[in-house]
């Protein structure tokens, strides 16, 4: 069992890395190591500084409706208090003394909620049941349904009492929900909203630092190459863990938190989790047009998804958007359809998906062009005001998927309790940040809680649906089998909107985004959060 007196390498800065250590050091445990290839102590995580992991991004969606999912939703609340009193605690810190890219004025997290538009005149089954075991919980007060009169004139008496925008809030996307004299319904939550990804890593690794974490960072010193193993069959014991410089790192255990990585690193997690991308593209907000500006300014702008149910267009679905940022980035995603990457892992020779991004070996520099056309027909619709800018930047977010999109955190089977897996954040992990390796910590010294039975070490069912991991590389989502969008499809073929479900692009375009099946089967319970 795992003790503080253990000496703890962990593989991985991000959410769940950073989450873990923190939690571990500030519960005693006096020997934890955290490695990682990207020298985060310079860049602080700033994806523009040539960081490529889920977590280091400018923004991420934070809302705690979940479905009968109430595990998850117990998480996220629990998590709320702390990202409030994080956003305290670096107001009140000079700034000679806060990390590298934040300042008193930054805010991890801006409570100005999540609109979530359904695809008809009624609330899917899903939200409604959101809904229902939010009512359960006493939380129902949070959600305001758009077409709900009592809910709508609650929302305005907050928004009074506040001095916020939450009507205003509410209605952002009336472009998309008035459609062919149809009126789509919704709601608002709002106790949703946004969280600044990179900025919240570099507080939490200020946090670990402070507690007392080691960081070994840096593309050799960092870098993991391999494991130290002694034994062989049901006797293998890790023992630590090899760099790319060359040293060896003794540990009691190592814990893999790689993120979309982790799949390369673990081969025992064929099966049961698989590194998958959604489609993000950025539209640069000019500093001269005060209308946008004001308009995406989270002060009136929420976070907001759309299409994650069934849609006429098997592809169509798992829109998401957030405000502006301070520096006027408007990012906006796609994830009905999550890419894969199959190479062939040099260790072990097997095919599986691997991340692909703008500073990998092999490079991408553009988005499969059907996310761009999907993307720039929502856009289009939803605000036609865009379509004069076009898209500025792309990126692929790279997560992993677990089979039934709740987290893997345990050990790994074999290995004596020294090798353990955090991962399958599955698009929805960032949220947990504050509250997550409290929970870590108890799988890792076998003391059940509430989370720890939902993350245990599981197998895949043979010829059973398994959030498109049973597709494997022939599914039509690997990036080596689709076409890629040039620079030029990111501007908008005429001014306007594009109306959702009429023409888009070519007609050659539509066939081949209607022709293949959606793996975005249970998309709508795993929360939009890159």
């Amino acid at each position: 069992m795992t003790t503080p007196d253990k000496k703890i390498a962990i593989v991985g800065a991000g959410v769940f890395g950073l989450s873990t250590a923190l939690h571990l050091a500030r519960s005693g445990y006096k020997s934890v190591t955290v490695f990682d290839y990207q020298p985060y102590d310079v860049n602080a995580y700033n994806p523009s500084e040539g960081c490529d992991s889920a977590s280091s991004d400018v923004n991420k969606i934070y809302r705690c409706s979940y479905g009968d999912e109430t595990e998850y939703q117990d998480l996220a609340f629990s998590g709320r208090p702390i990202w409030k009193a994080w956003n305290e605690e670096i107001a009140a810190t000079p700034a000679d003394q806060l990390p590298k890219g934040l300042t008193p004025d930054t805010k991890l997290f801006l409570e100005c909620g999540m609109l979530r538009v359904a695809n008809g005149e009624s609330l899917s089954a899903y939200d409604q049941e959101c809904l229902d075991y939010l009512e359960k919980a006493g939380l129902r007060h949070h959600q305001h349904v758009l077409k709900n009169k009592e809910d709508m004139d609650r929302l305005e008496t907050i928004g009074k009492e506040q001095n916020a925008a939450w009507v205003t809030r509410a209605h952002v996307l009336d472009n998309l929900r008035h459609q062919d004299g149809k009126v789509l319904d919704g709601f608002i939550d709002s106790s949703a909203g946004v969280t600044y990804a990179d900025k919240s890593c570099a507080w939490a690794r200020h946090l670990c630092e402070k507690a007392g974490v080691k960081f070994v960072l840096g593309p050799e010193k960092g870098k993991f190459d391999d494991f130290i193993v002694e034994g062989e069959g049901e006797n293998k014991v890790v023992k630590g863990l090899k760099t790319v410089d060359g040293l060896e790192h003794s540990a009691d255990v190592v814990i893999i938190a790689g993120g979309g990585w982790t799949p390369s690193l673990v081969p025992e997690v064929e099966g049961i989790l698989e590194t998958t991308a959604g489609s993000v593209c950025t539209v640069q907000i000019p500093e001269d047009r005060k209308d946008l500006w004001d308009k995406f300014s989270p002060d009136n702008f929420p976070a907001w998804a759309y299409g994650l149910t069934g849609h006429n267009s098997p592809e169509f679905g798992g829109f998401y958007g957030f405000p502006r940022t301070p520096d006027g980035k408007l990012k906006m995603g796609y994830r009905g359809r999550k890419w894969t990457n199959y190479q062939t892992n040099p260790k072990t020779g097997k095919r599986q998906s691997v991340p692909k991004t703008k500073y990998t070996a092999d490079k991408a520099v553009n988005l499969p062009k059907k996310a761009i056309t999907l993307l720039k027909q929502v856009i289009g619709q939803i605000f036609p005001e865009l379509t004069d800018i076009g898209i500025t930047d792309t990126r692929m977010c790279w997560y992993t998927d677990s089979l039934d999109n709740s987290f893997i955190i345990d050990y790994v089977p074999g290995y004596s309790d020294s090798l353990f897996v955090a991962s399958g954040g599955s698009g929805h992990g960032f949220k947990f940040l504050p509250v997550l390796g409290k929970h870590v910590k108890n799988q890792l010294e076998h003391k059940p809680d509430q989370f720890t039975p939902l993350w245990k070490w599981r197998t895949d069912t043979p010829g059973a649906h398994a959030n498109g991991l049973e597709e494997g590389e022939k599914g039509g989502r690997n990036l080596a089998d689709l076409e890629f969008a040039e620079q030029s499809d990111w501007v908008w073929a005429k001014p306007g909107a594009i109306k959702i479900g009429g023409e888009v692009g070519e007609k050659e375009d539509i066939e081949k985004i209607d022709g293949v099946q959606s793996v975005a089967n249970g998309l709508e319970k795993a929360s939009i959060s890159a």
